[in-house]
C-alpha cells in the first residue's frame, strides 16, 4: 500500500464531497424532472377537462338558443292570435253597439213607464183608503 495514507486524505475527501454533491444535484434534477412530468400530466388533464366543459357549455348555449328561438316563434304566434281576436272583438263591438244603445233606450222608457205605473198605484191606494173611510162613515150614518 501507500506509505503515507494521510497525505492524500484531503484531496480524496474533497473529490468524494464534490462527487457526492454532483450525485445529489443529479438526484434533485431527476426528482424535479419527475415532478415536472407529473405537473405536465396534471395540466394536460386539466386542459382536457376544461375543453370538455367548454364543449358542454357550447352545447348548452346552442340548446338555449334553440329554445329561445322556439319561444320567440310561439310568442309571435300568440301575438298574431291576440291581434286577430282584438280585431274580431272590435268588429263585433261595432256590430252590437247600435243594438245595445237601442236596448238601453228601451230600458230607460220601461223604467220611466214603470215609475208612472207605481205613482198611479200609490195614488190608487190613497184613493181607496179615502173611499174606504167615506164608505165606513156612510155605513155608520145609515146604521144610526
Amino acid at each position: 500500500m501507500n506509505d503515507e495514507p494521510t497525505k492524500d486524505l484531503a484531496t480524496r475527501a474533497f473529490q468524494k464531497r464534490v462527487l457526492d454533491e454532483f450525485a445529489a444535484v443529479r438526484a434533485e434534477q431527476a426528482a424535479m424532472r419527475s415532478d415536472q412530468a407529473a405537473m405536465r400530466k396534471e395540466v394536460i388533464a386539466a386542459i382536457a377537462e376544461m375543453r370538455t366543459d367548454i364543449v358542454e357549455i357550447r352545447d348548452d348555449v346552442a340548446e338555449i338558443r334553440t329554445q329561445q328561438a322556439a319561444m320567440a316563434k310561439n310568442i309571435a304566434g300568440l301575438d298574431h292570435r291576440l291581434t286577430s281576436l282584438e280585431e274580431r272583438v272590435d268588429a263585433r263591438l261595432k256590430e252590437t253597439r247600435p243594438i245595445w244603445e237601442a236596448v238601453q233606450e228601451q230600458l230607460q222608457r220601461v223604467v220611466e213607464k214603470f215609475d208612472g205605473v207605481l205613482l198611479d198605484f200609490y195614488e190608487l191606494r190613497q184613493e181607496m183608503k179615502i173611499h174606504g173611510r167615506r164608505i165606513a162613515q156612510l155605513e155608520g150614518r145609515e146604521l144610526s
